[in-house]
């Protein structure tokens, strides 16, 4: 986990199987964990940001590298106020403390709070992405040569384009029941996709030779 707040676009279940490979990842068991948080209600409000914020500053009970406190947000709405309070929480975070927002559409959220969220699609019809589709049944030459298109075409795509075709990627690897490992794999790469010095075309020639 690289960022400290996340938001994670799609169904509830998509986020949930997105944050059981996440855990998995960095060691943790949020199973009768005292530092994993799962919020689930209809409505986020102001009095919940608060609480959240209060806990979030506790000392978590793990100890040395194992000290990282998780808060996972499920909600279908979350007003203004709530979302005004939890600006100064993601703008400054206590060390080694993540959070998770799970909701259906981004635009539920307002600029500012967006602003310090890591967003991640999850769902939605980027499991339909037939670029991805092509790019699995590709020989390993073809693989490559796309990974140069794509590369070619950084500008044109967009900064976000190699982080969405990874979640396209492994949300199709997940749906076709793919091994763990190599989930693992399109997962860890992922998370360096979205910083200004990704490099597309290594990233996407790694891929087709582990794939």
């Amino acid at each position: 986990m690289q960022h400290h707040a996340y938001l994670l676009i799609g169904e509830r279940d998509e986020a949930d199987e997105y944050l059981k490979d996440v855990f998995d990842e960095s060691g943790i068991s949020p199973v009768g964990n005292p530092d994993v948080f799962v919020i689930s209600q209809d409505v986020f409000g102001v009095d919940d940001a608060r609480e959240l914020s209060d806990r979030a500053i506790e000392k978590a009970f793990g100890k040395g590298d194992k000290a990282r406190k998780v808060f996972v947000i499920h909600a279908n709405k979350f007003t203004s106020e709530a979302q005004n309070a939890l600006l100064k929480t993601f703008e400054d975070p206590v060390a080694n403390t993540h959070f998770f927002i799970s909701a259906r559409e981004s635009s539920v959220f307002l600029p500012t709070l967006l602003s310090r969220l890591h967003q991640v699609r999850v769902g939605g019809e980027l499991g339909k992405n037939k670029e991805v589709e092509k790019f699995l049944t590709k020989t390993l030459k073809q693989r490559i040569d796309f990974a140069k298109k794509f590369a070619d075409e950084k500008e044109e795509r967009g900064a976000g384009a190699l982080a969405l075709f990874l979640d396209s990627l492994l949300l199709k690897l997940r749906a076709d029941g793919a091994p763990l490992e190599m989930q693992k794999k399109v997962l860890e790469l992922r998370t360096y996709a979205r910083d200004s010095g990704a490099m597309p075309r290594l990233i996407l020639e790694h891929l087709a030779l582990v794939l």
